[in-house]
């Protein structure tokens, strides 16, 4: 019985042994995540509780305005910002050279060493873990009493899930999935850290924003449909996905790719016939 105690206490990795840890282990991260993803769905549970009850409360309160505030929201994405720039930075050379050496499919469908390599194994897991931190954008527009759309809340919410519960998976395809949201990021969020300095910005930048989302999603689903065919057809018996990742992560793509679209005609094209805009709410 001591032994089993023993054994037990030995096995459990933490969030700081994988973070802070010498060496690159994909064994001892997976290790990490199968008792963290439990607690990912508390984090959403009370993700969505703020978001619902944290309105409530903020409707009798008067926002938090200021120059303090809108340094730490500055702050804030700039620092999102460089995060996603230099997570890009590790990653998207293994994606070029894996273009390059093995083709467009197989950048999809072939894990190669990107799981196990220091750089694209641990940054990938960075990636996956930086989604926890990101809901905190939800509390600024909260405390500030900005409109928290059902875009926004679904969006946050889904993809910090998504990103916990498949990462045990190691699918090829997501080297293509964090290049395109870290390049997304990188310029999103520097743009958010002007917009809070109320430094002026051009007016197609945040429709070139928006368009790049878009592209992202439209990009990401392609990739599913072929990722589906692939293995209903069991084209190539080797390929790294699994039908429980694709069904959820193709849905969810999906649902993004109607949202944000939906909110891009609503944002650049209907507000010249305002009566045929419809709320993304």
């Amino acid at each position: 019985m001591g032994n089993t105690k023993m054994a037990n206490q030995t096995s459990y990795v933490s969030m700081s042994d994988v973070l802070f840890a010498k060496d690159w282990d994909l064994d001892r991260t997976i290790s990490f995540m199968d008792h963290w993803v439990p607690t990912s769905f508390k984090i959403t549970v009370g993700y969505l509780l703020m978001v619902y009850f944290g309105q409530k409360v903020m409707s009798r309160l008067k926002p938090l305005d200021g120059k303090v505030m809108d340094y730490t929201l500055a702050g804030w994405n700039f620092m999102f910002s460089i995060f996603s720039g230099f997570a890009a930075y590790r990653l998207i050379p293994e994606l070029f050279s894996v273009l390059k050496n093995m083709g467009f499919v197989p950048s999809y469908c072939t894990n190669a060493n990107y799981y196990t390599d220091p750089y694209t194994g641990y940054w990938g897991w960075m990636f996956v873990m930086s989604k926890a931190p990101e809901l905190g954008d939800t509390l600024f527009l909260i405390v500030r009493k900005r409109p928290v759309i059902f875009m926004h809340w679904y969006h946050h919410a889904l993809t910090f899930l998504y990103a916990q519960i498949t990462y045990a998976e190691t699918q090829a395809w997501c080297r293509w999935s964090l290049a395109l949201n870290l390049t997304v990021h990188t310029v999103m969020y520097c743009y958010f850290g002007i917009r809070a300095l109320h430094i002026n910005t051009p007016k197609p930048v945040a429709k070139f924003i928006t368009t790049i989302q878009i592209v992202q999603f439209v990009i990401s689903c392609y990739i599913f449909a072929h990722l589906v065919i692939i293995k209903t057809t069991n084209s190539i018996p080797s390929c790294a996905a699994s039908w429980n990742v694709l069904g959820i992560g193709g849905l969810m793509y999906l649902s993004y790719l109607y949202l944000f679209g939906q909110f891009f005609y609503n944002a650049y094209i209907a507000k010249r016939h305002p009566g045929k805009a419809k709320k993304v709410e």
